[in-house]
């Protein structure tokens, strides 16, 4: 493995924390071996709290700063929308975050969420659906759109609860996010 050791923040709720799961069964830990196992020299950090909204994980945003990440994956939005926030709170709250992360971390990506009819949102849906590429756009970072994809209607990726993935739904979920991420780190290597 050649070149420095590349520090991935991985940024977010549940979905980053791994709910349910043993601490190695999470996302960032899956990431991380997957990466490994593809030559690169990675740390990848937790920084997932269940439960968290967009507004709670700005109070925190310190923390992922001062880790002085290389790349950092934000990954918020189904707590809001399970809460019913807003629209313009979670985009305030969202770009707020990508304010401060983007002038001080070189490559940040940003993880969207699809609106599914079970969030209950009624008429509201459209005004949430465009939030995340409008922020990717604005802030010049790029989008995976839905870190549901691939698990969340599938019974046997998922946990007891019928929302969270279970270690196997975590795996689907990272294979899809691993080239997004692949792509910012051969960013990262090719400057130096």
């Amino acid at each position: 493995m050649a070149g420095p050791m590349l520090r991935i923040a991985a940024f977010g709720d549940s979905l980053t924390e791994g709910w349910g799961l043993a601490r190695d069964e999470a996302m960032p830990a899956v990431l991380k071996r997957e990466l490994l196992r593809r030559g690169r020299k990675v740390e990848v950090l937790n920084f997932g709290i269940s439960g968290e909204t967009s507004g709670e994980g700005l109070l925190r945003i310190g923390a992922v700063l001062d880790a002085k990440p290389d790349l950092a994956v934000v990954e918020f939005g189904a707590n809001d929308y399970f809460q019913h926030l807003p629209p313009a709170l979670i985009e305030d709250n969202l770009d707020a975050i990508l304010r401060l992360l983007v002038p001080r971390v070189p490559k940040v990506l940003l993880v969207g969420i699809e609106v599914l009819p079970e969030f209950n949102l009624d008429d509201r849906a459209a005004d949430y659906v465009p939030i995340f590429p409008r922020l990717a756009e604005k802030h010049g970072v790029p989008l995976y759109p839905n870190i549901l994809a691939g698990f969340y209607h599938v019974p046997e990726l998922l946990l007891a609860d019928g929302t969270h993935p279970n270690a196997a739904g975590v795996r689907e979920l990272t294979s899809r996010l691993l080239p997004h991420v692949e792509r910012l780190l051969d960013a990262l290597e090719a400057r130096g």
